[in-house]
């Protein structure tokens, strides 16, 4: 029997939870739970996606709410098997919801490289403030990139948020690091 993606477990797809918090703890505010099938989420909700795999959040935009990267490492684009995915869902003084995400794979134009199956793209994610402007940018890693070579892709920021524009890729040996089977970009410390 198939498992409904409104299951505790989250389902075929996976799932994020959002517990609001308050200056004295845990707020009364019943948590969030968003999928690939909560409105206006980009994709569906299907098994083996790993939707929220790797999560992390910032202010991606200045307006002084948190929007939440989360990783589909799984997630199949047309035949290609877990060529991964990464959706940003934008924060707002109504909380989190799917209205305005945006979704970001290797096929997005803008992004470099072309996914394929296996990649495992948004298997981690960071999103920093790196150049100190009050935009957190987004870190994209694909351990299994290459058979395992691995490779990270830094997306800039603008006034919407996140933009594949202007992103740029890198590998292990683009920073001194070794060569063959790294699993570069499998992990970031923040």
């Amino acid at each position: 029997m198939e498992k409904s993606a409104e299951e505790p477990n989250g389902g075929p797809g996976g799932a994020v939870t959002v517990t609001y918090g308050s200056a004295s703890g845990l707020s009364t505010r019943p948590p969030v739970r968003i999928t690939q099938d909560t409105a206006s989420v980009p994709g569906a909700a299907e098994k083996n996606d790993r939707f929220g795999w790797s999560v992390s959040a910032g202010d991606t935009n200045g307006d002084g709410y948190a929007h939440v990267a989360v990783g589909a490492s799984g997630e199949a684009l047309g035949s290609k098997q877990s060529a991964g995915s990464v959706t940003v869902l934008r924060g707002s003084a109504k909380g989190l919801t799917g209205t305005a995400s945006k979704s970001f794979s290797q096929d997005t134009a803008g992004v470099p490289g072309a996914a394929e199956a296996r990649d495992e793209f948004g298997g981690s994610v960071w999103v920093t403030d790196s150049n100190n402007d009050g935009r957190a940018e987004l870190v994209a890693g694909a351990a299994a990139e290459n058979n395992g070579v691995g490779s990270v892709w830094l997306f800039k920021t603008g006034s919407s948020g996140i933009t594949a524009t202007g992103s740029t890729a890198f590998g292990p040996g683009s920073v001194g690091g070794p060569a063959g089977i790294a699993y570069f970009g499998d992990n970031f410390a923040n």
